[in-house]
């Protein structure tokens, strides 16, 4: 299973929330479970073969927010083996990663693979 976790921050605003599930539907997700300070969501089916779908989850750390920062892991994963570096679960968290940088409220901090 491909899993590429992403670290970002973000100052804390009353439309963050909003703006997280924007950044998913612009990269062709459907929200699929939304409690506020998690959001699960879906790739939509494109042609893609379906063990290489992603989901998406995104939590947001309100516990450890401040007045100036508030931090988001998000997490794209998929069924697909990880034995190429650049694979659909990859690209689908640089397409994320860039959604959220072009919103203006997220910087990223770490991307792991």
């Amino acid at each position: 299973m491909a899993r590429y976790p992403l670290h970002a921050t973000a100052t804390p605003t009353d439309d963050l929330h909003q703006s997280l599930l924007k950044i998913f539907e612009s990269c062709h997700l459907d929200i699929i479970h939304d409690t506020g300070d998690y959001v699960m969501a879906r790739e939509t089916p494109n042609g893609t073969p379906f063990a290489k779908l992603v989901t998406v989850e995104g939590l947001l750390d309100k516990t450890g927010a401040t007045e100036t920062s508030i931090s988001i892991e998000v997490v794209v994963k998929n069924e697909e083996l990880p034995i190429h570096n650049d694979n659909h679960c990859s690209r689908m968290r640089d397409t994320v990663r860039g959604a959220m940088e072009e919103s203006g409220h997220w910087k990223i901090l770490a991307m792991l693979d």
